[in-house]
């Protein structure tokens, strides 16, 4: 059975959920999904298979999360799409700057997406009208299978496709609810500048879309200077979060009323 929800709110990570769960009265955690739902899941983890449903801000929401990636993502969408029928979703979470006017907590609202590996443009979002109530910066967002670690990088990313902020999910969410005509919105937070490298290991701390202690342990130990520049992601990643639940606590309520 399908619940319909005026809106959802879709992020990658945990570092992500906490802080917006933080600001949602929380009802019920949804989890009933069924054994072949499970075994459908070839790349995401069945822990991810959580949606919170309750209000945030009086405005009903349900937030999940899916991990990190597009084949964990378009996996995560599908199933929470045989359960939910949202009027608009929002898919939110950390971005890398690509402008090198954006800083760290800085918010984005996307008016277009472009899946880097495929060139594939799903976008079929809005921003809705906020007279000037939230401080937000608009932009074209791209989506990548890894996470650009390398200042030269990100600053190559924007000049080469006019866009500001870069992720690893939108374009699948995106994709996904193009198909299933639903409207979707998408906001980040910037976790990291266009001009700052991340330390370079930070790929492989991944394993089943979510950031594993034990790789970070073990990377600290091979290399310690590596401990700083995690640090310094870590405090980052938290004004990031805290940033973009305290955005989507106002935005939700400015999104429900263009949805009446």
């Amino acid at each position: 059975m399908q619940e319909q929800l005026p809106i959802a709110i879709q992020v990658a990570v945990h570092e992500e959920i906490s802080p917006i769960l933080k600001r949602v009265a929380v009802e019920e955690v949804f989890h009933e999904v069924t054994w072949e739902q499970r075994r459908s899941l070839k790349h995401a983890h069945h822990d991810h298979l959580r949606f919170y449903i309750g209000t945030m801000n009086g405005v009903r929401v349900v937030v999940f999360r899916t991990g990190v990636g597009r084949l964990r993502a378009t996996e995560i969408i599908r199933v929470f799409f045989e359960h939910f029928e949202p009027r608009l979703l929002i898919s939110a979470g950390f971005g890398g700057a690509l402008n090198p006017d954006l800083d760290i907590g800085d918010i984005v609202l996307v008016n277009d997406v472009l899946e880097l590996q495929t060139g594939r443009c799903d976008w079929q979002g809005f921003v809705p009208s906020l007279n000037g109530q939230i401080k937000f910066r608009q932009g074209k967002l791209v989506t990548a299978d890894h996470m650009v670690i390398s200042g030269r990088e990100k600053t190559g990313l924007g000049e080469a496709h006019n866009a500001i902020v870069v992720d690893m999910e939108t374009s699948a969410v995106a994709a996904k609810c193009k198909k299933l005509n639903v409207p979707m919105i998408g906001v980040r937070a910037i976790s990291d500048r266009a001009n700052e490298d991340l330390p370079p290991q930070i790929n492989s701390f991944f394993d089943n879309g979510e950031v594993r202690p034990g790789k970070i342990a073990k990377a600290i130990v091979s290399h310690p200077p590596t401990f700083v520049g995690l640090f310094k992601l870590a405090k980052h990643a938290w004004k990031a979060g805290e940033d973009l639940a305290d955005f989507l606590e106002k935005f939700v309520v400015a999104t429900a009323n263009n949805l009446k």
